[in-house]
């Protein structure tokens, strides 16, 4: 279960690299931005669309810096950490359960402008509570996850009351519209 802590541990890295990119920003950076990457809710981040086997993703993005298998859960994972994608599948049939992107990575753009590191507040005023809208505080995790299954559409937040990163979010997800409803506790600690 080493790995599906990952968003509590990006919790941290974030919080140290938020004064990282704002000293950048403030020091008027000259490097121009990488070229926007659409994430597109129910359907694709970039080229990496919900409907592709892995051998697929592999051909586009090369092979994966880390594989994980999660079989308590039914998950395994690819993790493309210098592109910042990270891709769940089901272990049984290979079906992809989530193509996400993770990280300070801003070049990921939702049909709604919403981007990583903006404040969760963003995507929920930018997507409302419709759309079969959940929400669930992992507290011990120290993540906010939010679906909406059926645009098939997730992000996750750092909870961290009191800390800089709170509320900032680190990972957006799309999947197969309604896909992950009723799959238990997102939760990694209980």
């Amino acid at each position: 279960m080493r790995g599906l802590r990952r968003p509590a541990l990006w919790a941290v890295a974030l919080l140290l690299a938020l004064p990282l990119s704002a000293a950048a920003q403030r020091e008027g950076d000259s490097t121009p931005p990488a070229q926007d990457v659409p994430v597109i809710p129910g359907e694709r981040v970039g080229l990496i669309h919900v409907r592709m086997r892995a051998s697929e993703m592999v051909a586009v993005l090369g092979r994966p810096e880390r594989v994980d298998r999660y079989p308590e859960r039914n998950i395994l994972s690819y993790d493309w950490k210098s592109d910042g994608y990270l891709v769940s599948f089901e272990l049984s049939t290979g079906r992809v359960r989530v193509v996400g992107v993770y990280g300070t990575l801003s070049r990921f753009v939702t049909d709604r402008g919403v981007r990583l590191m903006m404040p969760l507040d963003r995507a929920l005023r930018a997507y409302g509570t419709g759309g079969g809208y959940s929400r669930v505080d992992c507290r011990g995790d120290k993540v906010t996850l939010v679906r909406y299954h059926d645009l098939g559409l997730q992000f996750a937040a750092a909870y961290d009351p009191g800390q800089p990163i709170h509320g900032r979010i680190f990972n957006m997800g799309v999947f197969a519209p309604g896909r992950l409803r009723g799959e238990g506790s997102p939760c990694v600690t209980r």
